[in-house]
């Protein structure tokens, strides 16, 4: 409201004037338009700075087998895209070459450990950082720690420049969680305590794809109490790195990509058993997805590059709006992209996998404010057997000579340009 006056040269009638303004001010203020979206906008606000939202909370593959507009995703989920930070998402790598396979797997070429660090050293962009994925077990009471087992290599590449983010499997011998569990929750205290000092060891997953059984080269699902050791696990894991103050140490978990009625089941049992104390140590989740490898079949009416750009939103979106509110993860949980790839061989070309790499990491980077994704990994750095007719052994950027494919100059051109 404006209001026009005009000087009067008498005093008095200047100041009943204002008295009369001041009257009709305070009567119409309250009720004004103005001043009602004013006073909505200031509850909102405080509500949303008191309240932080809460709601209702794979190895690997399991079954083989849309370019959406970003302004067209921003606006079906604007809660999420609001808890979003605008931080470029940072990218790593498998650096091995074998790969948990549904079904037997064979040989593997040996590795080359110089020629693998070049070629990483090739991926890592200047200025950024680059995570490094590494894996580790427990296998039983009588099995390895996760620093013999990987130790020595992360030191070596966390004193070259890497970081790493370290997966810990859960893949008992004796199959009796009563015993496992337990074992499995001081495994995980144990390697918090003998990696967690070193600063590059930047994130920590708990077990590997719990939700997928009948894969016990690939996925932590089939062992019994897989589910419990995820959960007690991660409150382990954020208990000890709270404990030794070793900040820089995210904890994780992660899930294959399924659309089946069991998920349902595997998000309401985190939530409903896990409770507050498994929310609040939970830095990440992650999501491991392989449109056209495994999962639900891509659109048969889209390219390529179209097809993997609908199925990885698709992916994104199922986690994000249907599966963590059912264990009651906020949107303000980052997730990341734990695994992603394509691998070559019969009826696979070096041009499929170059095609799929451009079209997910451009899905993720496009839709990681929609969705608050903040880290993507490709598996792997190198094929396991290029001479193999399964392409399980031949998921690389790389021939298991180190040969680079395509593809590789391509993620090296992508994290340069987006890290």
């Amino acid at each position: 409201m404006k209001v026009s006056a005009h000087p009067r040269s008498t005093q008095g009638f200047l100041a009943s004037a204002v008295a009369l303004l001041v009257l009709f001010l305070l009567a119409g203020w309250a009720g004004s338009p103005l001043t009602q979206s004013a006073s909505a906008a200031t509850r909102h606000a405080e509500r949303s700075g008191s309240h932080r939202s809460r709601h209702p909370k794979h190895g690997r593959k399991h079954s083989p087998h849309r370019q959406l507009r970003q302004a067209t995703i921003a606006k079906t989920v604007p809660t999420v895209a609001s808890t979003s930070s605008a931080k470029p998402v940072v990218f790593g790598i498998y650096p091995g070459g074998a790969a948990g396979t549904v079904g037997p797997s064979g040989p593997i070429a040996p590795e080359n450990p110089a020629k693998r660090l070049a070629a990483l050293e090739q991926l890592k962009p200047a200025g950024a950082p680059f995570v490094l994925h590494l894996y580790a077990a427990y296998t039983g009471s009588g099995g390895y720690s996760a620093e013999a087992q990987v130790g020595d290599e992360i030191s070596s590449y966390t004193a070259a420049g890497f970081e790493v983010e370290l997966v810990l499997c859960y893949r008992p011998s004796d199959l009796n969680p009563t015993v496992d569990v337990p074992g499995f929750v001081q495994f995980v205290r144990t390697t918090v305590d003998q990696l967690g000092s070193n600063p590059g060891v930047v994130s920590l997953q708990v077990t590997n794809e719990a939700n997928v059984g009948g894969a016990p080269n690939a996925s932590d699902g089939y062992y019994p109490g897989a589910k419990d050791a995820l959960i007690d696990g991660v409150i382990a894991a954020a208990s000890e790195r709270n404990t030794d103050n070793f900040s820089q140490l995210k904890i994780g978990f992660n899930w294959a990509y399924a659309t089946d009625a069991s998920e349902r089941t595997f998000w309401t049992y985190l939530g409903q058993h896990g409770g507050s104390a498994f929310l609040s140590s939970l830095d990440w989740v992650g999501i491991d997805a392989y449109p056209g490898t495994w999962g639900p079949a891509l659109s048969g009416s889209a390219s390529l590059s179209d097809a993997v750009r609908q199925a990885t939103t698709q992916e994104l979106t199922a986690l994000r709006q249907t599966y963590m509110p059912l264990a009651g993860i906020p949107a303000s949980v980052p997730i990341h992209f734990s695994e992603s790839g394509y691998p070559t061989g019969p009826g696979r070309t070096y041009s499929m996998q170059s095609t799929f790499l451009q079209a997910a990491v451009h899905a993720v980077v496009a839709d990681s404010a929609t969705y608050n994704v903040s880290d993507y990994r490709w598996f792997d750095l190198r094929d396991a057997d290029s001479s193999s007719t399964s392409f399980q052994s031949q998921y690389g950027l790389m021939t298991d000579a180190y040969v680079p494919k395509p593809a590789f100059a391509e993620y090296q051109q992508l994290v340069a340009s987006l890290s």
